[in-house]
């Protein structure tokens, strides 16, 4: 219930404008956030930010595609979970060779998961596949789409009011595709507060994970996108 009470709260956080004189006593959030902004608004639609949960290795921290380009993932095995956007990846199915996974660990009860002999032994573990997911492609990549295939810019904007901003489909794991559901426009981000488990590259590992927020509470809510906040720790 913790992790639930400190993850509302820090949504209401989220909907304030740095400019309010508001202030709320709110228990400060103890979970993680992305050191960026990952994912479209970046001016690249598979913009990965890859963590090595074992050892605690970022890559691409600094700028997208900078230590592992988009597709040299897969003959790696120094990974095991990354983000683009509110999109998240397990080394494993077509996102790489390592022995990863997700499985859905129910609603909240963050706290009551501890080791990994908790974990049911009849749960299959999802592998990641390119066939489920979508990403928002970069309106860069969108315009170069329309070059490429001799399409009109008036008539295919990036941007459509009915559907929102142009999409394709990205290798990712379906499972966590489901911890945050987007809604609109006007977009509206809603995590799941599902905590999910995590099985490592070596498959020897696991990790529980619960996103909080699409919003950095720091800054104020715009177009540009926002940067995941969780829970993620090791389940002994």
């Amino acid at each position: 219930m913790k992790a639930i009470i400190k993850s509302i709260l820090l949504l209401m956080l989220g909907g304030l404008s740095v400019s309010s004189c508001v202030k709320y006593d709110a228990e400060p959030f103890e979970g993680k956030t992305l050191p960026r902004v990952t994912g479209y608004s970046t001016g690249v639609t598979n913009d990965w930010l890859y963590f090595n949960l074992r050892t605690g290795e970022r890559f691409n921290a600094l700028a997208p595609n900078r230590d592992i380009p988009e597709g040299e993932q897969r003959d790696r095995t120094d990974w095991d979970l990354a983000f683009c956007g509110y999109r998240l990846r397990t080394n494993s199915g077509t996102s790489g060779d390592g022995l990863g996974g997700a499985i859905d660990l129910g609603y909240g009860n963050y706290d009551r998961w501890t080791s990994a002999g908790q974990l049911p032994v009849d749960a299959p573990w999802v592998e990641d596949t390119d066939t489920d997911v979508y990403v928002t492609m970069s309106q860069n990549d969108w315009n170069k789409y329309l070059i490429e295939h001799q399409l009109d810019f008036n008539e295919n904007p990036w941007f459509d009011p009915n559907r929102g901003p142009a999409k394709m489909l990205t290798s990712a794991n379906p499972v966590l595709a489901q911890s945050m559901s987007f809604s609109g426009p006007p977009p509206v981000y809603t995590p799941s507060f599902h905590t999910y488990a995590v099985r490592t590259a070596d498959g020897k590992r696991f990790f529980k994970i619960q996103i909080i927020s699409w919003y950095d509470a720091n800054t104020e809510i715009g177009d540009t996108g926002g940067r995941i906040s969780y829970y993620c720790d090791e389940l002994e």
